[in-house]
């Protein structure tokens, strides 16, 4: 629990954030030493530059793929993996075609899964899986199908769905993902809707293997004084 900040990706994903907030979450993620900073591909440029400008920083870039719905063509998300590559991402959160996993068309999601990892070559790739909007065994075979594509996580959500789930909700379906892809080398995000120390604590002992918050500073802040620190 000691170095929990680099297990959290600090997100910004919020249509109508200003450019200043970016500069902000930027020199937030290097001071508190957060894993990555997650933006849409929009803004990858952008973090990438002020995250270099500071060398001794190991925080990635990480840039989300079809958000927030998936419903993109399989080339235009591999497209959009190879532009957001190209500016300086490091890892992308890419969403889940979820018409295809509700229609069953199982054949044309594991080409979809096979043709983003092409694109993504050896960064990390996660697999967006909006889990509220699935039933359990759809979400135990999208991680078969992530397994199957050799995929680096499956993640639960992108916190825009139409139904907001509580923490014991995410923990829930984390202990899912994690069960369903046990033995193999895949990892578990957790996301949408952590707000707290509570939250980030209830997902963690879950499962989780990364976390996914816009209130990172506040449960760093939370975590250093409990701790005493």
């Amino acid at each position: 629990m000691d170095n929990i900040a680099g297990m959290i990706d600090h997100t910004l994903l919020l249509p109508d954030a200003p450019l200043g907030r970016y500069t902000e979450i930027c020199r937030e993620a290097i001071q508190y030493g957060f894993r990555s900073v997650c933006v849409n591909s929009f803004h990858v440029p952008l973090v990438a530059n002020l995250l270099n400008v500071h060398p001794e920083s190991k925080v990635l870039t990480c840039s989300v793929i079809s958000f927030p719905f998936g419903e993109t063509d399989i080339h235009t998300k591999s497209l959009e993996i190879e532009r957001a590559i190209s500016k300086g991402a490091h890892e992308l959160d890419a969403v889940i075609n979820i018409s295809l996993v509700k229609t069953g068309e199982w054949k044309r999601l594991r080409d979809e899964l096979a043709e983003i990892r092409e694109a993504s070559e050896h960064h990390v790739l996660k697999l967006i899986l909006e889990v509220a909007a699935l039933t359990d065994d759809e979400i135990k075979h999208c991680c078969d199908l992530a397994m199957e594509a050799n995929l680096d996580f499956v993640k639960t959500s992108t916190g825009f769905f139409k139904r907001e789930l509580a923490p014991a909700e995410t923990a829930r379906y984390v202990k899912l993902m994690k069960d369903s892809v046990r033995g193999s080398r895949m990892k578990v995000k957790a996301s949408g809707w952590i707000r707290t120390l509570a939250d980030f604590n209830l997902v963690l002992e879950a499962g989780a293997d990364r976390i996914g918050c816009s209130r990172s500073v506040d449960i760093i802040k939370e975590f250093n004084q409990q701790s005493g620190r």
